[in-house]
């Protein structure tokens, strides 16, 4: 008979417990409705299971946080340890064909490494500079970018320096001067800073045309070669021939690895990378030259080997509004991104990545639980009654359930 009343009490408890956590449920995604609205969020712990979920099946504009998706295509496509590199050639006329392959941090201080390399490998006197971006599609535009002067518009090419943009200062009488000790002024840059009628110390973007950016690239390389001492007697300008025909001089491999420019590429939020990384991807798995179909297959099959169908993908960085991605496709890229986390910026003991558009608001990542592993979760909120506010409302609120009062285990 005691067996029995013992039996009865634990059959009581477990029914207790149900309601009560089924109650706690219905309250957090009520509170969840009423902060997102039209938008959707989920989050899923370290197990696979689901803790938080409302409209995680709706599509919606992603904006930056796509670039976890562009990250984690890349680690697999590429490969962690990937570099990227710049060829150089020399013709008997002693001409130096300059070949880009997307190194998406091209900057300065590595063009002065090339241009040391170049002169420690016997190279005095060059004279064209001719330039050689057919690893990508020419005039590639992708969809999403404006032309407009804000860096984060800039164009994406096979050659291309300092992310297509120079960083000067221009005083009231017109005197244009670089505004980094590590960068020489060009004419180009220096009539590019004019036509846009700014002044003070201002980063623009090389808005005028991608042949605007490659001979930036080629004029910025040949000021580091006659620092270098190598006289540069000729013209800088498009290569015109193939340049297979020619033998090399020297091959550049990127400082950074693959992992380390995605790390780069969080900090900062930087389109120009990830767009950069994307079309290298098309390249790498399908051929040059890359092009923004070719990059979207190899994404795609990534994203099919993870069990992700249906995720429209337009560029890489998240500003084209006409990619869409659920929450849930989401949170399954962030599963297969998790040993890589560490990769985004950490903060509010969570790595996360926002992106942001006028009428988009959203946040991806990991809130770091004191046990049971990461729980990774997504917040994507579209349309103009969404603001910044609502967006930190949400985090602080799935921060909260999930961080210091983890919801009860459910059989």
């Amino acid at each position: 008979m005691k067996r029995r009343f013992d039996w009865i009490l634990v059959a009581c408890f477990l029914i207790v417990a149900v309601s009560v956590h089924g109650d706690a449920r219905a309250g957090t995604d009520e509170r969840l409705a009423i902060l997102a609205g039209g938008g959707a969020v989920m989050a899923v712990g370290a197990d696979g299971r689901v803790l938080v979920s409302h409209r995680p099946d709706k599509p919606l504009v992603p904006a930056s946080v796509l670039k976890i998706v562009t990250a984690a295509a890349a680690m697999e496509v590429l490969g962690p340890g990937y570099r990227f590199e710049t060829l150089f050639r020399r013709t008997p006329e002693g001409d130096l064909v300059v070949s880009g392959r997307g190194d998406p941090h091209l900057v300065s201080e590595e063009l002065e490494r090339i241009a040391g390399a170049l002169k420690s490998k016997g190279l005095k006197r060059v004279r064209h500079v001719l330039l050689d971006n057919r690893y990508f599609e020419p005039g590639l535009v992708l969809h999403g970018t404006n032309r407009s002067l804000n860096p984060y518009d800039a164009y994406n090419g096979a050659l291309c320096v300092n992310f297509n943009t120079i960083c000067v200062r221009v005083d009231s009488r017109g005197s244009v001067k670089s505004a980094e000790p590590q960068t020489p002024l060009t004419d180009l840059a220096c009539r590019a800073a004019l036509d846009s009628g700014m002044k003070g110390r201002v980063r623009l973007n090389l808005v005028a045309s991608p042949e605007q950016c490659l001979l930036y690239a080629g004029e910025l390389l040949q000021a580091f070669l006659r620092e270098k001492g190598i006289s540069v007697d000729g013209e800088v300008r498009r290569c015109e021939e193939d340049p297979e025909a020619f033998p090399r001089l020297y091959v550049h491999r990127s400082t950074w690895t693959l992992e380390e420019l995605l790390e780069k590429m969080f900090r900062h939020s930087n389109n120009f990378m990830a767009n950069q990384i994307f079309l290298a991807m098309g390249a790498s798995r399908f051929g040059p030259p890359a092009t923004p179909e070719k990059a979207r297959c190899a994404v795609d099959r990534f994203l099919k080997a993870a069990g992700i169908e249906g995720v429209h993908m337009e560029e890489g960085s998240g500003l084209s509004r006409r990619t869409r991605i659920t929450a849930r496709q989401m949170i399954r890229v962030l599963e297969r991104f998790r040993p890589h986390r560490r990769l985004l910026e950490y903060g509010q003991r969570a790595w996360t990545k926002t992106g942001t558009l006028h009428d988009v608001k959203s946040l991806a990542g990991y809130l770091a639980l004191e046990t049971g592993g990461p729980v990774a979760f997504v917040i994507l909120l579209n349309g103009e009654g969404h603001g910044y506010r609502s967006r930190e409302r949400i985090f602080s609120f799935l921060r909260d359930e999930l961080l210091f009062r983890p919801p009860h285990k459910t059989p």
